[in-house]
């Protein structure tokens, strides 16, 4: 059954409707459209698989557009997506990878990395290795926390079996459809005691007749005839938005759940907000379908009459910007050796300097700020500054970090400056890139407002280097060093921002061994480049992965990287924050900005942050006060 057919209205409550999006109506999706493609002439037939969607459409793997007053949903194909395929000769579910890695499109085409022999006959999305080999029971899951996406619109959860159409010249062409339900989650706190929160997740738990309906959990399905089967599951699916939008705008979201819903189940939202909690309970009034998308409308000052809210008595809230720079501060020589000829220098630096000036970041992290530090903060007189240790002289040793701190002071103002040395470093005790300096982390801690305050970790960590592992597992012991540090933080219950330059890349340095594992259970953390750009999802690490480079970057190599823009792809420098989940100060990224302003300036541009900051006291006082809204 295809959109197109589902057009009817979906009543959950005598107040309002949950809609059925209606048909993903695409023109230029047909089969002979495709077939007169000059560009997919020369593919490798076995290698290639054109993924489209027939007219009427059927489904697509991310939604990328506000849906109000459409008649066609955009769901497209994501640069990110692959495909597990199983040809007719081979059954070891082979990794099918986006040939675009530059926008969201209609019609995509697929290709194969290793040989494959045969023509492909199955097709299923996502790959995954973990999903096994036998095409009629692979491995899935539909996760009880699904992240909302609000940038990149991406679906979690979302399987899909492909249809084989046809075998051309340009490769095999196949349609695929939706196993399950895609959801949207509209929210709308205007009018209500949640209008100025921030979302933070909601909870959908189904019951029929006091009994749990399974929503989400792990399954095998047959990608041969879309059937499948549930193996462990819950009744609960909780929509997580790491970027924690306002609460007095629509907002919206997507998510995969299993079609068991069915006429007259109870379902309970609850609403976490920076400030409350809601609860809303409403009756279905249809059996949910698969490759349907349906809507989940919860505007609610509706529901006056039936929504619970308990709150806190006082929030203070407020913005803020994190930023991290390296600016490239080595001397152009040193005696006459020269070592960094291709530098800012000292007018590049007083460029630098000003332009740093008119943005009024409110926390500066330095990099790499050694001899110019004059010229660097000649036109920052509005801001504090930590210690700076000077610059190096020789290509041995140098009792400097290149480190340099900043705060804004009509924002913020910070205290307690700390410097702990790494442990571990490479390049030899004497000479090297790495251990001319003295290499380590700096710890700040910084006051924002009344009671709000944080931890910043600056730091810039050892090169990397072809040569040898031992670059490597230097870069591993550092991460270790300061996730240990921050882990040891959690008493103060405070948030923590960690930045800098890592000089580690996601795909080639394994953050989950060696850094977010050594945090604590209840440190909450984020990297705003991966909610931002990235759908929450991290970039797999192992030797086998590309690395993500940006359009800007020279050199790159096709064998070694994959290009993306300039925000999308991977860069050294980070921004990370992590939370102590029981605190009354939680941050939050608002964004994330590679700044192309600073283009010429150094061989960094810096990556700023805007974190949104709440400081909240409990209180358990019902605050469901509003007037009811006539419907």
């Amino acid at each position: 059954m295809n959109l197109l057919e589902m057009n009817k209205k979906i009543n959950i409550n005598a107040a309002v409707c949950v809609a059925a999006l209606t048909g993903l109506t695409l023109s230029g999706c047909a089969t002979d459209a495709l077939e007169g493609n000059d560009s997919l002439q020369n593919m490798e037939q076995a290698k290639t698989i054109v993924a489209y969607i027939d007219q009427p459409a059927t489904t697509r793997a991310c939604i990328t557009s506000d849906l109000e007053g459409q008649t066609e949903v955009p769901v497209l194909w994501s640069p990110d997506d692959a495909l597990g395929v199983f040809t007719d000769a081979q059954e070891n579910n082979i990794r099918y990878s986006n040939t675009n890695h530059k926008s969201n499109v209609e019609v995509a085409t697929f290709a194969s990395e290793t040989t494959v022999s045969g023509t492909p006959e199955y097709a299923y999305y996502p790959y995954s290795t973990s999903a096994g080999t036998d095409k009629t029971a692979l491995k899935g899951e539909i996760p009880q926390t699904q992240t909302m996406n609000l940038v990149t619109g991406m679906i979690p959860g979302d399987y899909k079996i492909g249809e084989h159409a046809s075998t051309t010249s340009s490769g095999s062409q196949f349609r695929f459809t939706h196993l399950f339900s895609p959801i949207r989650v509209k929210f709308d706190g205007t009018g209500t005691a949640l209008a100025d929160d921030r979302l933070i997740g909601i909870d959908l738990t189904v019951t029929r007749n006091g009994a749990a309906v399974p929503v989400s959990g792990s399954f095998t399905f047959n990608a041969t005839d879309g059937s499948y089967t549930k193996v462990s599951t819950s009744n609960k699916v909780t929509f997580d938005w790491p970027t924690h939008p306002v609460m007095n705008v629509a907002n919206h979201g997507y998510a995969t759940i299993f079609p068991e819903i069915m006429t007259g189940d109870n379902l309970t939202f609850t609403i976490r907000t920076s400030a409350h909690t809601a609860t809303l309970t409403v009756t279905a009034k249809v059996d949910f379908e698969p490759n349907t998308v349906y809507t989940f409308p919860l505007t609610l000052s509706n529901f006056n009459t039936s929504l619970s809210v308990t709150g806190r008595t006082s929030v203070t809230t407020g913005t803020f910007t994190a930023a991290t720079y390296n600016v490239d501060g080595l001397p152009e020589s040193i005696s006459i050796f020269p070592i960094n000829t291709d530098g800012p220098g000292s007018d590049g630096t007083k460029s630098i300097s000003q332009m740093i000036s008119a943005k009024g970041w409110d926390i500066i992290g330095f990099a790499e700020d050694f001899e110019y530090h004059t010229e660097l903060t000649s036109a920052l007189g509005d801001y504090t500054f930590g210690t700076h240790r000077g610059s190096v002289s020789s290509a041995s040793s140098n009792n400097t970090d290149g480190l340099c701190f900043a705060t804004r002071n009509a924002s913020c103002s910070f205290a307690n400056e700390s410097w702990t040395e790494f442990t571990s470093s490479a390049g030899g005790l004497t000479s090297g890139a790495n251990t001319c300096i003295n290499k380590g982390f700096r710890h700040y801690v910084v006051t924002l407002n009344d009671g709000v305050v944080v931890d910043v970790i600056i730091t810039h960590m050892n090169t990397y280097s072809d040569s040898g592992s031992d670059h490597i597992n230097a870069q591993h012991a550092q991460l270790t060093q300061i996730a240990q540090y921050i882990s040891g933080l959690t008493g103060n219950n405070r948030p923590v921002i960690f930045m800098g330059d890592t000089n580690c890349r996601y795909t080639r340095h394994d953050f989950q061994t060696y850094f977010w594992q050594y945090l604590a259970d209840d440190q909450i953390c984020g990297d705003p480049w991966v909610d931002y750009q990235w759908d929450g999802v991290f970039p797999t690490y192992g030797s086998d992965q590309k690395s993500l480079v940006v359009s800007d970057a020279t050199g790159t190599n096709a064998d070694t990287d994959i290009i993306y823009s300039s925000q999308k792809g991977e860069v050294v420098d980070k921004v990370m924050y992590i939370n102590d989940s029981g605190a009354s100060v939680q941050i939050y990224a608002n964004g994330y900005n590679r700044d192309a302003d600073f283009s010429g300036m150094a061989d960094h541009w810096p990556i700023v942050v805007e974190f949104y900051y709440e400081m909240t006291t409990t209180s358990q006082a019902n605050v469901n006060e509003w007037e009811e809204e006539v419907i």
